[in-house]
């Protein structure tokens, strides 16, 4: 591409020797200097009017005509900018008038055949050609969706809308580990516009959809490269940007925005700007607790996110996380932690029937917000993993026990529907040899699920390969009835709550006898859970439930060895057992 330039009128400021011996003015080769790079950063230059009159292109036709790109000059760039993207074309404009410069950002043009294509436009403008805005266009590949097929859905037919909570945590993971590459300068601002979702439901259609729409091009228009704002809730959002955007600034503009429209708000409008650079813990960690605190300030009801102090709140908030997520990866990298195990109980023999293997973290007052905690930051993977090997060594350990005990370890259902899981586990359990078939897999938390037939799938996989399902807390809202009949098993826990209710509450007991019929027909061997007293152990006996846990039988034990040995010879009938 030849791009043919005027000579420069201007006396040189210093010889310089062309290829063809001839001599040209030192500014004629700054200028041929700049030009090149600029095409080397860009497929098409474009300079624009205050208005967006098209005065110069220069560049490849970039499919926005069927003719020579000088065609353009005259029309306006708002013409070939895609109609979901125009609002947002024109707060880029205002920024580069605000700021000078812009960084390229993300920007769907419209194609001569009407199809939109995605290209990431730049721009500056300069005080010696006042009016004039310059423009570089980049041809650019789709953008990746998000986890939650949110982000970038205005490439995908959405043109405009911001990606939901699920999307924008895609887009923070990304944009923080690419500062750290990059060493970017970013921040987190987190946004509140109080009020607004009952304010433009109350708008004419037409003006609700000037807010919505003037607030989601705003925000894109400041955040990093153009795509990385986010609509977490009705009224609340997450913007990545440049350290130099200020949160009281990003107020006033959405004011403005509300205001033009003709709208009132409520509330307030607050936010809260968070530091992406603090390098305590590693990128993986970092994004995290990034992605922790959006998700309670997307889910707060008051409280911490609405007091007058709410910068201090969102840092500290954060500043917990990182804590919390320091002391969790150490307790994994560590294994500092160790493993109980607690006895499933043939209620008529006695005997063992299996271990259940459950977690004991020093400092954590319950084993069940460890777990919490571990899943709501995405370390659980790491922490399933990390107990199938040590439950695997323990086994190991006393392999020649005749009567060694299978083990049921607890799996998340979120580790079970990692993409690499299977392959992860497999290596892990594979230089055991025939010890893994001990194992039994207890799914916990698939209420979390969204595609119980996808989470089946990896479980009848897990099946075939010989390891056989528990389905944990049945009827506690955990396991659902549809998590029921969607998954096929091998055992089902009750929880304990419905066994101990039971005993006092018709309406317990007849949810528990409903349980029982659903799980018999499904052919799922039952185990009662938390069985604390004689009269526990006999109603389930009455129903038909062979199985038990509790502490009616033992207390979760350290003491493996105790269980590994013929456990039915020593134990004394409802033996406590105290940590080995």
């Amino acid at each position: 591409m030849t791009i043919p330039l005027a000579q420069d009128k201007a006396a040189p400021a210093g010889p310089v020797t062309a290829a063809a011996g001839q001599r040209r003015p030192q500014s004629s080769r700054d200028r041929d200097r700049f030009v090149g790079f600029a095409f080397a950063a860009a497929d098409l230059l474009i300079e624009t009017d205050a208005a967006g009159t098209i005065l110069f292109s220069a560049g490849a036709r970039c499919r926005l005509t069927k003719g020579e790109i000088g065609g353009l000059v005259g029309s306006n760039l708002m013409d070939v900018v895609a109609p979901g993207d125009r609002k947002y074309v024109h707060v880029l404009f205002e920024r580069i008038r605000e700021k000078a410069r812009i960084k390229p950002s993300r920007v769907l043009f419209q194609a001569i055949d009407g199809q939109p294509f995605p290209a990431l436009l730049g721009g500056c403008r300069l005080d010696s050609c006042p009016g004039s805005l310059f423009l570089t266009v980049l041809l650019t590949a789709p953008q990746r969706t998000g986890a939650a097929g949110a982000a970038g859905a205005h490439e995908a037919g959405g043109q405009g809308e911001l990606p939901d909570q699920a999307g924008f945590a895609s887009i923070l993971e990304e944009r923080l580990h690419a500062a750290r590459e990059r060493g970017l300068d970013r921040g987190l601002t987190l946004l509140l516009v109080e009020g607004l979702q009952s304010m433009v439901d109350a708008m004419p259609e037409g003006a609700a959809a000037e807010v919505r729409e003037g607030i989601d091009a705003y925000l894109r228009g400041i955040s990093a490269d153009g795509d990385s704002a986010g609509q977490l809730t009705g009224d609340r959002y997450g913007i990545v940007h440049a350290a130099d955007i200020d949160g009281r600034e990003v107020q006033g503009h959405v004011a403005q925005i509300i205001e033009a429209a003709g709208g009132a708000l409520p509330g307030g409008i607050r936010s809260w700007t968070l530091d992406m650079a603090d390098d305590t813990l590693d990128a993986a960690d970092a994004a995290r607790a990034l992605v922790y605190t959006v998700q309670a300030f997307a889910s707060a009801q008051g409280g911490e996110f609405t007091i007058s102090s709410l910068e201090d709140g969102a840092n500290r908030l954060m500043a917990g996380a990182v804590e919390r997520i320091g002391h969790l990866r150490a307790t994994i990298d560590n294994r500092d932690f160790v493993v109980v195990y607690q006895p499933i109980v043939d209620i008529g023999t006695g005997a063992v029937h299996h271990l259940e293997a459950l977690t004991r973290v020093d400092g954590m007052s319950s084993p069940a917000d460890f777990i919490t905690f571990a899943e709501d930051v995405g370390l659980i993977y790491d922490f399933d993993l990390l107990l199938t090997r040590t439950v695997l060594d323990t086994l190991k350990e006393f392999r020649k026990e005749p009567k060694l005990p299978d083990v049921a370890i607890n799996l998340s259902a979120k580790t079970l529907m990692s993409p690499i899981f299977l392959k992860q586990f497999q290596s892990v359990v594979a230089p055991y040899g025939d010890l893994a078939n001990k194992l039994l897999i207890e799914v916990t938390e698939t209420v979390v699920v969204n595609d119980i037939a996808k989470l089946n799938e990896v479980l009848q996989k897990l099946r075939q390969a010989g390891f056989r399902i528990c389905l944990d807390d049945v009827g506690a809202g955990s396991t659902s009835f549809q998590s029921l009949y969607g998954i096929q098993a091998d055992y089902a826990k009750i929880d304990g709550k419905f066994v101990r209710g039971a005993v006092k509450s018709p309406r317990d007991m007849a949810m528990l006898r409903s349980m029982v019929d659903v799980c018999r027909q499904l052919d799922l061997t039952l185990i009662g859970e938390q069985v604390e007293e004689p009269v526990h152990s006999a109603l389930l006996t009455d129903l038909g439930v062979s199985l038990a846990q509790g502490f009616l039988f033992s207390r979760p034990s350290r003491d493996f060895a105790y269980f590994a040995k013929d456990w039915s010879k020593v134990r004394g009938g409802g033996k406590v057992l105290l940590k080995g």
